[in-house]
């Protein structure tokens, strides 16, 4: 049996993917046997990925809080449709990590001036880095754009150490083999291994306010215009405090830090 991929690929159907998806989210080894059954009873050639996501997300509800860390890559992709929130939120993660990051700041090349999406330093390195947000399902980071980082990280190397790419979708073949070839870091969703974006998150519950289904909207722009990105920040401010940066009336900022439980 085959499921279709949002990018329009046929890949065969993997229960143990849904189980273990579901116990990273935090879910008992029970809830996750019984999802993995009702979907295996459910699925048929040709189903969605997206169906099945939607289906693991209403049987997971049984466990409110592995629900919400399921719906990770929904959250971040929620970010947009910008690519700048995404910047943001990546820089306050790797503060989280013990980097200095600067966002937006731009410096002169050899050639040209480039405005660089994160500047991060730790220890004696810094490190320019390119973020590239999607905010669709299916669509993978491609050669051109590693070579379009190399490219920029070629003119400012006088500045930098290392040049790292950070992406929120799958990064293509090509585009990984190139990476490592020149030694250009990538952090993407599923890759490298242990050191993948959603690893990092969930790692340090590093989550985008967005994970949170209350913060849709007018709520997530008060948010970002308030440099508020991770879930677990808004936990560092008293309710007076929040409604004063952010403008948002009590009941609602009550409502999304009583919801923040559910996942931190």
């Amino acid at each position: 049996m085959y499921v279709v991929k949002a990018s329009g690929e046929r890949e065969e159907f993997n229960a143990e993917k849904i189980r273990n998806t579901c116990l990273r989210a935090g879910a008992s080894r029970k809830l996750a046997d019984e999802i993995v059954e009702e979907v295996e009873k459910r699925a048929y050639d040709g189903i969605t990925t997206k169906k099945i996501l939607n289906l693991t997300l209403r049987l997971l509800r049984k466990e409110p809080r592995a629900a919400t860390r399921y719906d990770l890559k929904r959250a971040i992709m929620s970010l947009g449709p910008s690519g700048f929130p995404f910047e943001e939120f990546m820089a306050e993660t790797l503060r989280n990590y013990g980097y200095k990051t600067t966002v937006g700041k731009i410096l002169k090349g050899k050639c040209i001036s480039h405005e660089v999406d994160i500047v991060a330093e730790k220890g004696n390195k810094r490190y320019l880095i390119e973020c590239k947000y999607h905010n669709a399902p299916g669509i993978h980071t491609d050669l051109k754009v590693v070579m379009y980082s190399y490219a920029r990280f070629l003119d400012l190397d006088e500045n930098f150490d290392h040049t790292w790419l950070i992406c929120n979708t799958k990064c293509s073949r090509d585009a990984r083999k190139y990476a490592k070839c020149v030694g250009l870091k990538i952090t993407s969703w599923r890759y490298p291994g242990k050191e993948s974006l959603e690893k990092m998150i969930e790692r340090k519950k590093l989550y985008p306010v967005t994970i949170l289904r209350s913060v849709t909207g007018f709520t997530k722009d008060r948010l970002f215009q308030a440099k508020i990105m991770l879930a677990k920040d808004l936990l560092d401010y008293g309710l007076g405090d929040l409604k004063r940066v952010t403008g948002l009336p009590e009941n609602m900022l009550s409502k999304i830090r009583k919801e923040i439980r559910w996942v931190i």
